[in-house]
């Protein structure tokens, strides 16, 4: 008897609900806002008061403030900008993902995609970190931590403490 219930329960499960009708976008949950009408990627800053987002995939990072609704693009001023994810830093700082140009979107992807470095400071440029990267990246809303891994014995590692970084401390840049 228990196997035809959980059957029969199965069953009543598997059958297609039926599809809403209209836009969804009208039909929100009242906690539920539309902040812009474009976009992707988004990431909510450690303080919860902006979030950054792609404007398209090998595009430019925006940022829009929560409380104001004033959006800006973070890498305008980098011509022919190619970054695919945009994430906070819980100094406010940004880390950027993306190769320095676009070649294809399997290569661009994978083989050229590496981690940059953006001030906060209006007008500041991404800066290299010399790390590359495969997808995307873990970076904590607490502190200046990082997972990471070795994706080849000669890779060198991305350490997110700027004592660490090679030649320069970029957080001060």
């Amino acid at each position: 008897m228990r196997v035809s219930l959980s059957l029969f329960a199965a069953l009543l499960l598997a059958l297609p609900a039926e599809r809403k009708q209209g836009n969804p976008l009208d039909h929100l949950p009242p906690n539920f806002e539309v902040l812009t009408h474009f976009g992707e990627r988004a990431d909510i800053s450690p303080d919860n008061l902006r979030v950054a987002f792609m404007a398209k995939s090998f595009g430019d990072a925006m940022v829009i403030d929560l409380k104001t609704r004033e959006m800006r693009c973070l890498t305008c001023n980098v011509p022919a900008a190619v970054f695919l994810r945009v994430m906070h830093l819980v100094t406010g700082d940004y880390i950027l993902i993306g190769p320095d140009h676009f070649e294809n979107i399997r290569v661009s992807r994978t083989r050229d995609n590496e981690l940059w470095f953006l001030s906060k400071e209006r007008g500041s440029r991404p800066i290299k970190l010399g790390q590359k990267m495969s997808e995307g990246a873990a970076i904590s809303k607490k502190s200046l931590k990082s997972p990471t891994r070795r994706l080849h014995s000669k890779t060198p590692i991305w350490h997110p403490n700027p004592r660490v970084w090679p030649s320069q401390n970029l957080m001060t840049k």
